[in-house]
């Protein structure tokens, strides 16, 4: 913690005062005061002030700049004294001029304020006037518009799988301060409940492919302390599916395969020899003989008894030559 006291430096305590006052046009001369965007500085009655690392007080305060030109800005002064007051003055600079302010009475100590920002802008000056009886205190401090932005989620992501690898790619995060990729820092989350993976200043992402993976990629981004001290991450991108179950041949595919080639095969070996094939699965029917047609006709089953008959008996007969007539014609 940097403390030190000097000696009052009346024109900030006198604007400072008149802040405390309700007087808005000295209020508007914050914009024009030298700060430094790291400190906080803190001004009491007595007439000392003090710059200090705002996380070393009891109180917390922020402000985000969101994609869309929200500005957010919060606080949290829970340890004020009973019957204490808390005004709470937001500035709008652009360079030494002020574009826009709010001044809120905080009753409780607890608040936050939102609102669209149309005009430009570089700076968010925040100013805490606390005030019991006849003692007051203020604290001050400057954001950049560098601490103050909310990066957009990048964008144009695509995953696929080449060469055994998974591979990742995607465009840099929407800023209103700079384009240098070698000032952004990403996190990859790939479903599963895995940790997110970190990568700094590239754009995209390799690793071993897992086959039986159906990755669900997302990313979100946040400027790396290289460049800027923010430390707010963006909103996570859509998400992208990438389901290898398609690129995979099931039981059922390599089954199928299996009985429709020799069942092709079949179909046009048939084609070829369709008439002798006709000729061995369909053979003509056979036709009955003419003495059945006739009962057939009739429709009378009895008729088919027969009874057998008779076996015919063949007749012998006997030649007898007249030997005797046949001696003499011999003499």
């Amino acid at each position: 913690m940097k403390l030190f006291t000097v000696h009052p430096v009346w024109p900030i305590f006198l604007s400072l005062w008149a802040s405390q006052c309700g007087t808005e046009d000295n209020s508007s001369d914050v914009c024009q005061e030298d700060m430094n965007p790291d400190e906080l500085n803190i001004l009491s009655s007595s007439g000392q002030m003090e710059y200090v690392d705002k996380n070393d007080v009891n109180e917390t305060f922020s402000c985000l700049l969101y994609p869309r030109g929200l500005l957010n800005c919060s606080w949290s002064f829970q340890t004020l004294e009973k019957d204490a007051q808390l005004s709470v003055h937001i500035n709008v600079c652009n360079g030494n001029t002020r574009a826009d302010y709010w001044n809120i009475a905080s009753k409780d100590g607890v608040g936050f304020k939102y609102w669209n920002l149309h005009a430009e802008f570089k700076s968010v000056i925040l100013e805490f006037n606390m005030s019991l009886h006849d003692k007051w205190t203020s604290y001050t401090y400057m954001y950049e518009m560098e601490l103050l932005e909310v990066l957009s989620p990048p964008s144009n992501i695509s995953a696929s799988v080449k060469d055994k690898y998974l591979m990742v790619t995607w465009s840099l995060p929407g800023s209103r301060t700079t384009t240098n990729p070698q000032c952004f820092e990403y996190q990859l989350d790939l479903g599963d409940q895995e940790e997110p993976k970190n990568v700094t200043a590239k754009l995209f992402y390799k690793d071993l492919n897992d086959p039986t993976r159906t990755y669900s990629v997302r990313i979100r981004a946040r400027k790396n302390k290289e460049c800027f001290l923010s430390h707010v991450w963006s909103d996570w991108s859509h998400t992208v599916w990438l389901d290898q179950s398609r690129f995979k041949l099931n039981t059922l595919v390599i089954i199928s395969i299996s009985l429709g080639v020799p069942m092709i095969l079949l179909a046009v070996l048939l084609l070829v020899r369709h008439q002798r094939v006709s000729e061995l699965l369909f053979p003509p029917i056979p036709c009955p003989p003419p003495k059945y047609i006739y009962f057939l006709e009739r429709n009378d089953p009895s008729s088919f008894v027969h009874l057998a008959q008779p076996a015919k008996v063949e007749e012998e007969i006997t030649e007898v030559e007249d030997t005797k007539e046949n001696a003499e014609k011999t003499f």
